[in-house]
Formats: C-alpha cells, structure tokens, sequence
C-alpha cells in the first residue's frame, strides 16, 4: 500500500501559504477599486489640497491622541503580568509592549506578531510560556472587550451609519447591538469572582475575574477612543456626526480591516470609512485616513527605530543605570526586526514618491536631465530597498551595507527630483539606525541565498498593488497612449510615472531570474594538507574511527584555539553540516559544539550534526536542538572473537567456503598503496559499474588516489588478482578499526565480503584492538509503538516501503551475522520546519560528487 499523507499534507500546506498571500492581495485590489470609485478624474487634486487644509494643531492633537492610545495598549501587559508573580522591570514591559504593538499593528495578525515579540521580551525576564500566553491573551481581551461594549453601544444608538457598510438594515444592526451587550453582561456574569481556568496545548489559561474584566474592559474603551479621537480630528468641521457617533463607525471600519487579514487594514479601512461617512468630502476622509496612518502607524515605527539608534542604550555603563540596562536588552534582540521593517517602508516610501507629481514650483526651475535620472534612480533605491529588507532582519552582513549606502545616497535623488523632505529624513534617520546597531548584521551569505518567506512576498505584493492603482489614480485624467513613455519634458509627469515603474517591475523581474538561476550555496574551502598534517595528533587520540572522514579532503574544519580539537563540516543549502560528534578531548569537544553554533548563525546557517552519538546529547539539547534516530551502528567485540562454536557455525562455513575459492588475504601498508592503485581502481570502476552508481562524498570516502594512500588497504586475492579491496580507519586510543572504501569484483568467488570481514576481525585481535565497527544501519532500531513520535512513525514508513530502493532490513541483517552491539546515532539540528529541511540539506550533499 502506498501512503499518500505526506504530499497531500505539503500540498495542502503550499496551497494555504499561496492563498494567504493572493487573497491579500485580492482584498486590497478590491478595496482600491472601491476607493477609485468615490472620486472623480481629479481625485488626488482633491487629496492633495485636503492635506493643505491640515493646521498644525490638528497633526500635533493627533500625535498626542495616538500616542496616548499606545500608552494605554502598554497597560494591558501590566496586567497580564501581574497574575504571573513574576516581577518585571517597568522599562522592559513598556518597551516590550510598545514594540509588540507597533509590530504588530504594522505586519498584521497582532496576536501572532505581538506574541513572537512578548516571548523573546519577557522569556529572559523569567517567564514561562503559559505566563506569556496569558500575557497575550490579555492584550488580545483588552481589545475584544473594549470594541465589543463600544460597537453594541454604536449599534444600538446609530445603527443608520453602520447599515450604509454592512449588509443589514438598520433593524437588524440595532437589535444586534443589543444582543452584543447582554452577552457582554452574561460573560461578566459568567466568569465570577475568581475568573475561569482553561487548557491550550498543555498550557493553563486564565479568563479574567470579574473585576479585572471591567477594568480591562474600562481601559480598552479610552484606548480605542483615544485611537477613534486621533482620527477624528483629522476630519473637516463639516463631520455630520460627533465624536462618540464616530467611535461606533472607527470600529466597524477597523474589524472590516481586521477580517480582510491585509496587514494594517489598507485600503479596506479606507473603503469602509468612505461608505460609513458618505456627507464628508471623499478626498478629505482620504487625506485624514493617510495622515492617520503616519502618526499612528509610521511615527511609532520611528520612534522604534530612533531607540534603536539611541547610543545610551548601547552603552548601558553605570551600575544605576537599571532602565537603560533594561531597555537595551530588552530592545536589543528586535533591532534587525525593527530596523528591517523601517528599511521596507523607507523603500515602499520611495516608489511611492517616484509615482506622485513634483510640484510646478520646482518643475520651473528642475533641469530635465537630472530630474529623469534621480527620478528613475530613486524608484530604483526603492525597490532595492523592499527586496533587501528581510535580508537585515536575518542580519545580513551583505544586505546591511547595501541599505546604508542607500539610504545614506537617496536624499540626493529625492532632492532633485522635488520629492518629499520627510522621506529624505526618515531616510537618514534610518541610516543612523543602521550604523549604530551594526554589530548586530554579522552573518555572511550571498543576498541571493537568502530564503524568502511568505508574509515578506506577500507584503512585497501589496505595496505593488498599492504603487499600481496609485499611479492610475494620480494620473487617472491623463490618457493612456504608447507615446507618454517617450515624452520627456519638464510638465511630464505622469510619463515619468510610468518610466519608474517599469523600473521598479525590471528589477523586480532580474531580481527573480537572479533566484531562480542561482545555484545553491557554494561549499565551503576544505581543509588543505598543511591543516590535515596539523590534525595528525588529534587523530592519535581519537576515539572513535568516524574522525578519519575528515582526510577525505572535501570538508572544512574547525579547530578550537588550542589545536586539541577539530569539527569537520561543511555547507549546503541553508545548512552547515558538522560529520559526527567533535573530535578531542570532552570539554574541548563541547567547547567545539558552541562554536559551531557560532559559525553557523554567522553565516545565517541552520546548525545540523550529522551522525553523532550520546556523548554530548545535553550540549545538544543546551543548543536549542532537537535529536531524532537515524539508524544504528553495528560494533562488533573483538576481544572475545573467535570461529569456534554453534553459534559460530554460519561463519566458519563461509571462511572455510573462501578458502577452498582460493581466496587470500592480506594488509597492505599506506606506503604501498600507490603502487597498488591500477589494480585497485580497476576493482572499483567495475564495482561502480555493477551497481549503476556514483561516488558519494561527506559521510564516507571516495576513490580518490591521495585519500587512499593516507590508509593501509586490507586486500583479497584469488588467483594472483585483486577481487576485493578495504581502506582500514584506525582510532588507537579508542582500540576501534572500521573499513570505509569497500569495493569488489561482480564476478569474485560467493561470500568474498564474508570472508574479508572475518579476517579484518582476526587481523584486528591479533593487533590488540577491542572492537571493530560496520558502519550504520540506516533507519534501524526506531520506536515501532502506535503512540511514538512522528519522526520515527515516518522514518519506519519508509524503512519497509523503501525497501526496493534501499536494502534497510538486508543491510541490517548482514551486519546482524556477526552478533555485534548496536549503538544508536542521531542528527541534531534545529526543530519544526527546519528538521526536514535539514535532512534534505544533508542527504543531497552525501549524494553530491566529492569536492562539488
């Protein structure tokens, strides 16, 4: 029987990732539609003069209103943390909180955002993770409560303004709203004085007390008005309804946008304010909807980022300085995040800017050749900006100069071509940010490397769709006509619209090519001979014979200071492989194991250890990393090695049974090797051959002239000729001998193999050493139990339905004959969604020709 669930489950899961990036994507495309609607063929000239009519007094009460609103977000963490016992420094809480919303609001999906924030904020403060979910459950119920009594109340007072967005009569919305306050009061009623205890994945849940229901409730009331206020002083003095009708009607439009799933409601909240505010001039409600989104979205993103910026929380020095020293690491593991998203808007800001007019003040006195090129260059800044955003959240070394260096150049070209002053300074605001917080972007990597994920495409979607519809609508009274892309003058603006968005869309498109044809990441430089000369000592002391892979030649390695030991490994994919445990001494070896980890995150790297043992299983586990069977190994006890006996019955035939074939044996020194070579790679080309395969590489050797002279070959004769050949791995202080290189003739004598392995076992008795080991057995020894884990209920699923492409049960019973102990081996690497990845990473480099 074949079993299907693993493609459909990664289709299905394709499927859902594609359609949460186009259904966006259509919402917003949609809701555009709708805004183009409302205007006439002078639209943005309506906008652009609403926005003149702003006083300063209104931009500066919506600053502080939306300030005020964040100040309240921040107190339900306070409260959520004070059910948890566990005291938090006041500066980390609010900075925590503050960057959870301001993420969060910003990306989208709050609850998920906001909660990847609060984890690595309050995790290191000592919370567990049911105290941080209950953190975010809080915040989540601040909410949920605040615009349930609101919205009721709305509906039930002016159900007439909400009935003009929603598909209801006016009825039916009041009636609604009433019923949304009697189940506000049953829920008070319900949870009772001590609140209500629930279970999410193990992890128990608090529902608030009554108490703290009405408090938490109370202060999501002010928060959403103050959030509700913000806007509405941005509208003109002709608004039909006051402030708390217009509270009722902010909600309405905020859940269409909550629900759309469009990060931050664009578009979609516009649309609905529109419908729900129809006697207000469009371009108005416009113009305020734009301006509320700079000071309640944009601004606090910047005040992120100028934290970031600010050096006296990178140098938290006095020993009373506790809110800086709290703030700073508190802040500090968000700098690339924050710093990322910056980048993305200073990016989306230019494309943006490159699409709107330039005013005919400046066109007078513009020189047209410099106009067009900084008009073209700063798109392309832009654009460059967007796709390397998401590289300087996984701190890119690479894609954090690039930024600098354009953010840095790109108030040039926004000068020349009369663009907007503020975007100039964002963008040196945000190269500020990114030369303090440099030593956060170390890791190397080609930019081309980087993996891109989802919520990253589908936000680079989105500003297209929005940069797409807004250059329709700007120009919306120009007609279209192929001549406008070669019109070059002072007034034309709207060719020079459309001349940078082919830009943006060319470099959109090399970019994409760029992927698509890059191969995967290159290998790293293995060892050279004076290195591998350097690890002799080393290797006298290993323990395990598994240390010998590292003269094949084909790996990297990394040695700890000392010199006492070394990693072997190398790259491929998103990972960095390491061949087994550490080879030296135990506390070195751990040692090593750091280290690695810290190679690996400088490269931007997943950390994967291939084939190791229980040794150093907790040093794993400190890393973060997860540890699943791969097989086991056969080691077979040589001390006790003999032929006599019953149970040695089977392999005394088949010694006998070569000897009567005339069969030899015999060990070659590394110093005759080279003159064995031609015979032997005959016995291997005919091997290879037979088997209709290739040389694999990193977990064993390869027929390579200069690795096999670095080892005594065991060899079998038959009439004078080479039938079959060994390369012997000895670790002397571990009194272990293993074979890696074994290659045979198609038409040497029935049981040559046997024989070799049963005088490879004497041989290595009489030389004093105590085991011998046969290598793996590739997914053998799993956990068979109904109840056990996924991994070894997939990894046994393919062990028997496999079984026609790879002789996993066959493998094993060979190495069975010989009674040997079987010890288990394990790759360590990273959990979740990287552990397939990194089992693909190390089975596509196994397969790869050595020293590709």
């Amino acid at each position: 029987m074949t079993d299907t669930t693993a493609p459909s489950s990664t289709t299905s899961l394709r499927v859902k990732r594609v359609f949460a990036v186009l259904f966006p994507l259509a919402v917003l495309a949609l809701a555009l539609h709708g805004l183009a609607g409302a205007f006439d063929a002078h639209g943005y000239r309506a906008v652009r003069q609403a926005f003149h009519d702003f006083s300063a007094g209104q931009l500066l009460l919506a600053v502080l209103l939306g300030l005020a609103s964040y100040a309240c977000l921040i107190g339900f963490d306070a409260i959520g943390l004070n059910r948890s016992g566990v005291r938090v420094h006041p500066a980390r809480i609010g900075i925590t909180a503050f960057l959870a919303h301001a993420l969060g609001q910003t990306v989208g999906f709050a609850a998920l955002t906001g909660g990847a924030v609060r984890l690595r904020g309050y995790r290191s403060a000592g919370l567990d993770l049911a105290q941080i979910g209950q953190v975010v459950l809080m915040s989540t119920l601040g909410f949920v409560f605040g615009a349930w009594v609101l919205l009721g109340v709305a509906l039930s007072l002016e159900p007439a303004a909400a009935a003009l967005a929603l598909p209801l009569h006016s009825g039916a919305l009041q009636a609604l709203g009433v019923l949304l306050l009697l189940a506000y009061v049953s829920a008070a009623l319900l949870v009772g004085r001590q609140g209500r205890t629930f279970s999410v994945l193990g992890h128990g849940l608090w529902l608030p007390d009554r108490r703290t229901m009405l408090a938490v409730t109370a202060l999501s009331i002010v928060e959403l008005v103050l959030a509700a206020a913000a806007f509405y002083v941005l509208l003109p003095d002709s608004a039909p309804t006051g402030l708390p009708g217009f509270v009722g009607l902010y909600l309405v439009a905020v859940l269409a946008g909550l629900i759309s799933t469009v990060p931050a409601g664009l578009g979609v909240f516009e649309w609905s304010l529109l419908k729900l505010l129809p006697q207000v001039a469009p371009g108005a409600v416009l113009a305020a909807a734009l301006v509320y989104r700079i000071t309640y979205y944009v601004l606090p993103l910047l005040l992120a980022t100028v934290l970031a910026a600010a050096p006296t929380l990178r140098r938290p020095l006095r020993a009373s300085a506790g809110v800086t020293r709290a703030g700073w690491k508190t802040l500090r593991p968000w700098l690339p995040n924050i710093i990322a998203l910056a980048v993305f808007s200073v990016g989306a800001a230019l494309i943006v800017d490159g699409t709107l007019p330039a005013t005919h003040r400046y066109l007078r006195t513009a020189s047209l050749p410099l106009l067009e090129t900084s008009h073209l260059l700063g798109s392309l800044a832009g654009v460059v900006l967007l796709l390397i955003a998401q590289g300087l959240a996984r701190r890119s070394h690479a894609a954090w100069m690039l930024a600098v260096a354009i953010c840095v150049a790109s108030p040039l070209p926004i000068w020349l071509r009369g663009g907007q002053v503020l975007i100039a300074l964002a963008a040196l605001v945000v190269a500020v940010a990114l030369w303090s917080a440099r030593r956060e972007f170390y890791r190397e990597g080609a930019l081309l490397d980087q993996a891109w994920s989802w919520p990253w495409i589908r936000n680079l979607g989105l500003v297209l769709v929005a940069v797409v519809w807004l250059l329709f609508f700007v120009y919306s009274h120009v007609e279209y006509q192929n001549e406008l892309w070669w019109q070059f003058a002072l007034s034309g603006n709207a060719p020079r619209a459309l001349r940078a968005l082919l830009v943006v869309a060319m470099a959109l498109a090399i970019f994409g090519l760029g992927r698509l044809l890059h191969s995967t990441r290159g290998p790293l430089p293995p060892a050279d001979d004076a290195t591998l000369q350097a690890l002799t000592p080393v290797l006298a002391q290993a323990k395990d014979t598994q240390a010998c892979l590292v003269l094949t030649a084909d790996k990297a390695v990394l040695r700890d200071a000392q010199g006492l030991g070394f990693v072997m490994m190398q790259r491929h994919g998103g990972s960095l492989i390491a061949m087994g445990d550490p080879v030296g001494p135990p506390d070195i070896a751990r040692a090593l194991i750091w280290q690695f980890r810290e190679e690996a995150d400088r490269l931007g790297l997943r950390p994967v250890f291939y084939q190791v043992g229980e040794a150093y299983w907790q040093t794993y586990l400190d890393l973060g990393l997860g540890l699943v069977k791969l097989g086991e190994e056969a080691m077979v006890p040589l001390q006790d090695f003999t032929l006599e006996g019953r149970d040695r019955a089977d392999l005394r035939q088949a010694w006998n049974r070569g000897k009567r074939s005339g069969l030899t044996f015999r060990v070659a020194a590394a110093d005759e090797v080279p003159a064995l070579i031609p015979a032997l790679s005959l016995v291997s080309t005919a091997w290879l051959d037979d088997k209709a395969g290739e040389e694999k590489g990193f977990s064993l050797g390869s027929f390579d002239p200069t690795y096999l002279a670095r080892f005594p070959i065991a060899l079998v004769e038959a009439e004078g000729r080479i039938v079959a050949f060994a390369n012997l791995w000895h670790a002397p202080a571990g009194h272990e001998l293993s074979v890696d290189l074994m290659r045979h003739l198609p038409d040497a004598p029935k049981g040559t193999m046997d024989f070799l392995f049963i005088e490879l076992f004497l041989w290595a008795r009489a030389q004093g050493d105590t085991r011998f080991s046969l290598g793996m057995a590739p997914l053998s020894g799993l956990a068979t139990h109904r109840l056990a884990g996924r991994w070894n209920r997939v990894a046994s699923l393919v062990a028997r339905h496999g079984e026609r492409f790879y002789g996993f049960s066959g493998l094993r019973r060979f190495k069975s004959k010989f009674a040997p102990q079987w010890r288990p081996r394990y790759l360590a690497a990273p959990g979740g969604v990287h552990l397939p990845a990194a089992l693909l990473d190390a089975t596509r480099l196994i397969s790869l020709e050595p020293r590709r």
